[in-house]
C-alpha cells in the first residue's frame, strides 16, 4: 500500500465525516441519532456515526472478518471491555486500543488550584495522581476525567501484564476531542509520564493534525509490523520452512546514560544480538533469546593497545548461537543474507507536519525502537556487529588535532570525553573508531544510519559504508590522506 496517498485519502474522507456532522447538528436538521433526553449523540450513536467511520478511514475493517474486535473482553481482577481492539492479523496482536465516549463528553477540565492550567499539564498530572494510587476526590481532574484515564491504564496494563502484549496505541476520544498515547507502555505502565507522549487534538484541529492522526492510529503504521522481539521458540508461531525468505544478523542496541547528572554523564552502549526472519510476505520477525547485554567497551593487548576484538568477538559467538537456535526451531540451515539484499526497514511517516514531503524514501538499516527511547534495531546483514574491529585503513583523522593541521577539524575542540551530549560520541579523538574531519562529517549528515548513536564514528570502521557511500563517494573520502 501507498501510505502517503492512504494518508492523504484518509484526510479527504476525514473532512467529510466532520462535515457530515455539522450538517447533522444543524437547527432544523432531523437528528436520527438525538435520544428521548436531546443529546446531540450517546455513547453508542457517537460509535456508529464518528467512530466507525474513522477506523474505516485509518484502514480498519469492522465486523466478524475484520481486524478490530469490538466490546473485546480482557480477563484481570475482573472481565474488562474495551470499546475497540484493533488487532495485527498476521501476528494476533493487540495494536490499537480506542476507548469511545459520546458526542457530548467535556474535554479534559481541571479542578480547583488545577483549574486555569493547560490540558497537556492537567493530563500529566492526572496519570501521576493515577499512578501514586491517589483517590479520585483528590484528583486534579474531574472525575469523570480521572475515571477515563484509570480506565485506559488498567487496559494497557492488563494486556501487558496479563498477555505480555505492549500496545503501541492507545486512544480516548469523545469524537469532539482525541487523546492519542504514543507510547502507552511508557506511560501507563512506566510511570515516566510527560508531555511529549502524548496528543491532545480538538475536533477543529482534526485536518490540521490529520497527518498525526493517520501516524499513530492507521492500520498500515501499526499493524503491518511484526512484535519488536520473538523468541527462537516462538518462530513457528509465526514462520515455517515453506513461507521462509530470509535471514539477516542484527543487533538491539541501547544507549545509556551513565553517572550523575550532576556530572557530565557519559554514554553505555549496550548490544543484543538478533536474528531478523523475512517471510515471504515480507512481514519482519526480530529474534532476540539472551535479555543479558554484551557491553560495548575497548580492552587492551598485551602491547597496551587499545582495541574492540574481545567485545565484537563476543557478539560474534552469541549470534553464532542465536543463528543456530533459529535453524534447529525452523528445521532450516539458515545462512544470513548480505545488506544489499535485506528491504528495509519502514519509515514512520513520509509526510512533514506542513505537507511537505521529507525527501525521497531511502533503504533504513537501523530503525528506532517507537516505544522505548534510545532503542534502535539494527540489521547487520551476513556481519554480526555494526562495528569492525578496526577500520579498513589506517587514517590520521581520527584525532582533531590532525585534522586542524590541515583546516578540516570539527568545531573548536577534540572531544576528549564520551559523551551523550550533543556530539554524541561513545569513541574519543584519536582512537581508531573515531573520526574528526569536517568533509566527512557533512557529507554523511543525510545518510549516516548510526548517526542517532555515535556522530563521530569512522566509516571505515562501519558496516553500513558500502550502503551509505558509492565506490567513486569512497574514493574521494579524505581518509589515509
Amino acid at each position: 500500500m501507498n501510505r502517503v496517498a492512504a494518508e492523504s485519502e484518509f484526510r479527504e474522507g476525514l473532512a467529510d465525516i466532520l462535515a457530515a456532522i455539522d450538517h447533522q447538528l444543524q437547527p432544523g436538521v432531523i437528528n436520527a441519532y438525538a435520544g428521548a433526553d436531546g443529546k446531540a449523540f450517546h455513547e453508542h450513536d457517537t460509535r456508529v456515526f464518528f467512530f466507525d467511520r474513522l477506523l474505516s478511514l485509518l484502514g480498519w475493517k469492522l465486523g466478524t472478518a475484520g481486524n478490530v474486535a469490538e466490546e473485546a473482553r480482557i480477563k484481570a481482577d475482573t472481565t474488562k471491555f474495551v470499546d475497540y481492539v484493533g488487532v495485527n492479523a498476521r501476528t494476533r496482536a493487540p495494536a490499537l486500543i480506542l476507548e469511545a465516549k459520546s458526542w457530548d463528553k467535556p474535554i479534559i477540565v481541571g479542578k480547583g488550584k488545577w483549574r486555569n492550567e493547560s490540558k497537556a499539564n492537567l493530563v500529566v498530572a492526572a496519570i501521576k495522581h493515577i499512578h501514586s494510587n491517589g483517590e479520585k476526590e483528590k484528583s486534579p481532574v474531574i472525575s469523570e476525567w480521572h475515571d477515563n484515564l484509570s480506565q485506559l491504564a488498567g487496559y494497557v496494563q492488563t494486556f501487558k501484564n496479563q498477555y505480555a502484549h505492549e500496545i503501541p496505541c492507545a486512544v480516548l476520544s469523545s469524537g469532539q476531542w482525541i487523546l492519542i498515547f504514543k507510547t502507552p507502555v511508557a506511560t501507563f505502565c512506566n510511570g515516566d509520564i510527560n508531555d511529549q507522549q502524548f496528543y491532545l487534538i480538538e475536533q477543529k484541529e482534526y485536518i490540521a493534525y490529520a497527518h498525526v492522526i493517520f501516524e499513530h492510529m492507521a492500520r498500515v503504521m501499526l499493524a503491518d509490523t511484526a512484535p519488536v522481539r520473538i523468541r527462537s521458540s516462538q518462530l513457528k508461531n509465526y514462520i515455517d520452512s515453506d513461507n521462509f525468505e530470509a535471514a539477516y544478523h542484527g543487533l538491539l542496541i541501547n544507549h545509556e546514560a551513565t553517572g550523575s547528572p550532576i556530572f557530565v554523564q557519559q554514554p553505555r552502549i549496550l548490544i543484543y544480538p538478533a536474528i531478523l526472519i523475512q517471510r515471504e510476505d515480507e512481514a519482519l520477525f526480530t529474534v532476540i533469546d539472551a535479555e543479558d547485554p554484551i557491553v560495548m567497551q575497548l580492552s587492551r593487548t598485551e602491547d597496551n593497545e587499545e582495541t574492540l576484538e574481545p567485545h565484537t568477538s563476543e557478539v560474534t559467538a552469541a549470534a553464532t548461537v542465536l543463528l543456530k537456535r533459529c535453524s534447529e526451531e525452523l528445521e532450516l540451515q539458515i545462512q544470513p543474507s548480505g545488506l544489499n539484499e535485506f528491504p528495509g526497514f519502514p519509515e514512520v511517516s513520509a509526510i512533514a507536519a506542513g505537507g511537505l514531503a521529507l525527501g525521497k524514501a531511502r533503504k533504513l538499516l537501523v530503525q528506532a525502537v517507537r516505544t522505548i527511547p534510545n532503542n534502535w534495531l539494527a540489521v547487520t546483514g551476513s556481519q554480526t556487529h555494526y562495528l569492525y574491529e578496526e577500520p579498513a585503513l589506517q587514517c590520521r583523522f581520527h584525532a582533531w588535532a590532525e585534522c586542524r593541521t590541515v583546516g578540516y577539524s570539527i568545531g573548536a575542540n577534540a572531544v576528549n570525553t564520551p559523551t551523550t551530549a550533543s556530539p554524541r560520541a561513545f569513541f574519543v579523538d584519536t582512537k581508531l573508531h573515531h573520526c574528526a574531519h569536517q568533509t566527512i562529517a557533512d557529507r554523511r549528515e543525510d545518510r549516516c544510519h548510526i548517526a542517532a548513536i555515535d556522530t563521530r564514528t569512522c566509516c571505515q570502521a562501519c558496516v553500513y559504508k558500502e550502503s551509505c557511500w558509492s565506490d567513486r563517494e569512497i574514493a574521494l573520502l579524505p581518509c589515509g590522506q
